[in-house]
């Protein structure tokens, strides 16, 4: 095996000549998917000539080594995204489906409240006084609608482009296994385990706080991460 300290040279998808690098400076750039398998590679020494990466097995071993430790695994090139700006981001989301859904909502009271405000009339000149429920089939309703909004907001969002306004806003993405966006089938599940965490008081989402990866119930369930665009 060749010391650490030796050097190659790197032929880059574009022709050029990049180099000489240790191979501290190659994990950096197999981290950053700039190389690994398919990079022609040669030593830093008169005569020497290119070979594939897995000619030389310090090489073959550095990269299994990044692979393994990767937060995504097979993806060394993806950063699991702050959960600062990952909660910022849903925040931002959820107030934009307010927005899409105040004039449904705005409807739905228009024809369940006036019935409640009779209610509430008749029931202030009773004593003792007794404050009237809120219109039992518009709650459900409205609660069907919203439900449907966000599993139809982040599905769609996730599917069509990796990422939500409020995702790309912050400079982050949704992205599977293989570190592209998730398929709809995935899109779909993840947005309907997310709307059952959020009907439980939003508990199952706390899970990202205790695991390396920072992934939320939906994210296990999808099989999805979330990372720096």
């Amino acid at each position: 095996m060749l010391p650490e300290n030796h050097s190659f040279l790197i032929r880059g998808d574009d022709g050029q000549e990049y180099g000489p690098v240790d191979l501290g400076e190659l994990r950096d750039w197999v981290k950053e998917n700039r190389a690994g398998l398919g990079t022609d590679v040669r030593l830093d020494e008169p005569g020497a000539m290119w070979q594939p990466w897995q000619h030389y097995p310090e090489l073959v071993a550095l990269l299994a080594e990044v692979h393994v430790t990767s937060p995504v695994p097979g993806q060394p090139g993806l950063v699991i995204a702050p959960m600062g700006r990952r909660m910022a981001a849903f925040i931002i989301d959820l107030v934009l489906i307010s927005i899409l859904l105040t004039p449904i909502f705005v409807t739905l009271a228009i024809v369940f409240l006036p019935d409640w405000f009779v209610q509430y009339v008749v029931a202030s000149s009773r004593t003792p006084f007794s404050f009237p429920d809120l219109p039992f089939a518009g709650t459900i309703v409205s609660d069907i609608i919203y439900d449907i909004t966000v599993v139809g907001f982040f599905a769609g969002f996730c599917a069509a482009h990796g990422q939500t306004p409020g995702k790309a806003l912050l400079r982050l993405r949704v992205v599977d296994q293989s570190g592209g966006k998730p398929s709809l089938m995935k899109s779909f599940l993840r947005g309907v385990v997310l709307i059952f965490s959020m009907n439980l008081f939003f508990i199952p989402l706390t899970y990202a706080f205790f695991n390396p990866q920072r992934r939320a119930l939906h994210d296990l369930v999808a099989g999805t991460y979330v990372v720096e665009a």
